[in-house]
């Protein structure tokens, strides 16, 4: 990486860095005021559903990490501290709280989709891949919430995803199903930091594909207020 490459990963690095705080917030707030309205309504669930708290911040996961592999050139991986939600409420109740994480990435998105339609609007940003490099800094961070979102709703352990699978699994195998937690993880790490070499980019090309998706409904957005 030479000096040109990195200055820039510096300068998009706070667009990234400051979305994935907010909607990683966000994403444990959901979970944690859906779990208080499941039934688990410790006073630790209850300071866990502000999603503006620090206490949803992991200097590690949610910023020293992200910032390095950023600056390194390597995918982006991190996270929030997670909410310690009891399973004493339920299978059923366990998966309305899981989708809840996603459902506020998804939220964040949605509202951002809006926020950057309206920059457009105003004229502060240019719709323009190749000239206006705070759009495409823009256009990734909107993006990040949607790419989490789906990630999380992967149907294996940790994700979020599992706890709707697991809702239909009979205790005995939801429990087998639950130790594959660490086995996915480190398989899920492995296959993220070498996708280039493995499947030719596959998660280059899925991130390309997510910031078009992104990209169309902002003009879309833009041509509605333009009405």
């Amino acid at each position: 990486m030479n000096e040109t490459e990195f200055s820039a990963r510096l300068e998009f690095l706070p667009w990234i860095l400051g979305m994935l705080i907010i909607t990683s917030c966000v994403h444990e707030a959901g979970h944690a005021w859906t779990a208080w309205r499941m039934g688990d309504q410790r006073p630790y669930i209850r300071t866990r559903s502000n999603p503006a708290s620090w206490r949803h911040i992991s200097l590690i996961f949610t910023i020293i990490l992200p910032s390095a592999l950023m600056l390194m050139g390597a995918p982006l991986l991190g996270g929030a501290k997670p909410v310690m939600v009891r399973t004493a409420i339920g299978p059923r109740r366990m998966a309305l709280v899981a989708l809840a994480g996603p459902m506020g990435n998804i939220l964040v998105g949605v509202l951002s989709i809006g926020v950057l339609a309206g920059l457009l609007h105003a004229r502060i940003l240019t719709p323009s891949w190749q000239w206006d490099r705070y759009y495409v800094f823009a256009l990734y961070a909107v993006a990040l919430n949607f790419i989490l979102a789906l990630l999380n709703l992967l149907p294996l352990p940790p994700f979020d995803g599992s706890r709707i699978v697991a809702m239909f699994l009979p205790e005995k195998i939801r429990n087998i199903y639950y130790r594959l937690t660490i086995p996915v993880l480190i398989v899920f790490v492995v296959l993220i930091l070498f996708s280039d070499r493995l499947f030719d980019d596959a998660l280059g090309r899925f991130t390309l594909g997510v910031l078009h998706i992104v990209h169309d409904a902002v003009l879309s957005v833009q041509h509605w207020i333009e009405l």
